[in-house]
């Protein structure tokens, strides 16, 4: 337990207080100002202890890689009271994660502050408890505006935390070679401080700025009366098949399709493989549902292809990456998946089951559609020859159709789910399916 209680009057060592400075000394309450006044030693930025260079507290500034200096903090720690001083909130995008891992979360008395998020929406007068935030500290500069897209493109405003490779400047012209020239980008430079500026700019005007290093980005989206086909942005999946592009009857319906996405587990970062993914519909409501890593759609046939194609567009599912390939060549490009939709592979059905078999992650999972059953029974016997744990339900859907004054019920043609996870050993963990 922390021997402080949560009061800088009772602090003792080995307890480190991490401070969040806000903004600057501006946004520092009492309660901040009795832990930093108590600290025998101060680290952080410089900027930040230059606030504090009457203060007679030893003063030591982070370093790069910031993790190595973790060791030599706990050292100092055990001996003098030490105060760690950290922009915005410690708890926010901020150091407050890793040194709760680094420390233990019984060494950290933690002072939290507002964040860069508030300031800006509050100068812009702006609502952010539905903003969206997304840092880009260290993110690889190839897909680091992936991430952005689909939280956009659903009408939300996000705000970026921006680093020295990814300014606002670079924002802006990323956006704007994705044609997306009609959103609005709010820039707060320096907040806090006396030369303190925030800007609304176009996306066009902002590609074209310099800003100062000290920054912070609101990304704005363009009004949408969201009334057109395929343009429902807070619809997150249950589309009907007539939303996509499609050729007769190649789509999986939306009553399979919604089962096959809960039979799929999906969670945030993983990785999915829709093979014989047709027009798209569930890789794109697979990535509208969550915040997946990588999606990767395959699909044989260049006529379907293009259309998964067009209803990417159109849903604005841009972290599905298409391919028209046969399954078997195309996967072997793709990195190992967390989990696998097949809607159909044809004649590649035995190659990819043995390929999705030995190359799915722990904790992975393959979801199945079928109609006949022949196919049934060669996923079934594969998976048992595997040693494979399956589930398999049948669906059998009926809808209402108009019959004069009244309705009556017209049958879907039934489909199998087959869904198929590695048995594990649980006396020791290791699993048992290659």
């Amino acid at each position: 337990m922390k021997n402080s209680n949560g009061s800088a009057e009772l602090w003792r060592v080995p307890t480190v207080a991490l401070v969040g400075m806000g903004t600057g000394l501006n946004d520092l309450g009492a309660d901040a100002l009795r832990w930093i006044g108590a600290a025998e030693v101060l680290i952080g930025g410089k900027r930040h202890l230059q606030l504090f260079c009457d203060h007679p507290a030893t003063k030591i500034a982070f370093r790069s890689p910031l993790a190595d200096q973790f060791a030599e903090i706990l050292e100092i720690a055990r001996e003098k009271k030490t105060a760690i001083l950290a922009s915005g909130d410690p708890l926010f995008f901020g150091i407050g994660r890793k040194l709760a891992e680094s420390f233990g979360k019984d060494r950290l008395v933690v002072i939290p502050n507002v964040t860069s998020v508030q300031t800006l929406c509050a100068r812009l007068c702006e609502p952010w408890g539905t903003v969206e935030t997304v840092s880009m500290h260290g993110r690889n500069v190839a897909g680091a505006i992936a991430g952005l897209l689909p939280l956009l493109e659903r009408g939300r405003k996000v705000a970026v935390l921006t680093d020295l490779v990814h300014t606002p400047q670079w924002i802006a012209r990323e956006l704007l070679g994705l044609g997306k020239e009609d959103f609005t980008i709010c820039v707060g430079e320096d907040l806090g401080t006396d030369g303190e500026k925030v800007r609304l700019l176009s996306v066009s005007d902002a590609a074209a700025e310099v800003f100062s290093p000290l920054n912070i980005v609101l990304i704005i989206p363009p009004e949408r009366s969201g009334d057109g086909d395929g343009e429902r942005i807070g619809q997150v999946f249950g589309f009907p098949e007539e939303a996509f592009e499609r050729e007769a009857g190649m789509i999986t319906k939306m009553e399979v399709r919604a089962v096959a996405l809960a039979a799929l587990c999906l969670e945030p970062g993983l990785i999915l493989w829709d093979i014989g993914a047709g027009t798209g519909s569930v890789s794109i409501e697979a990535s509208r549902i969550a915040g997946l890593k990588r999606v990767f759609a395959v699909e044989k046939n260049a006529a379907r292809y293009e259309q998964l194609l067009r209803n990417r567009e159109k849903f604005h599912a841009w972290d599905v990456e298409a391919h028209c390939a046969s399954a078997s060549e195309a996967i072997t490009q793709f990195p190992d998946p967390d989990r696998v939709f097949i809607g159909g592979s044809g004649d590649d059905l035995d190659v990819v089951l043995d390929s999705v078999a030995d190359r799915l992650l722990p904790g992975g999972k393959v979801v199945q559609t079928i109609v006949l059953m022949n196919t049934l029974e060669k996923a079934r016997s594969f998976w048992a020859r595997r040693k494979f744990e399956t589930s398999i339900l049948q669906i059998q859907a009926s809808r209402s159709v108009p019959i004069g004054g009244d309705f009556r019920l017209e049958a879907l043609n039934p489909v199998f789910v087959v869904s198929a996870w590695r048995k594990t050993d649980r006396a020791n963990g290791e699993e048992r399916g290659k």
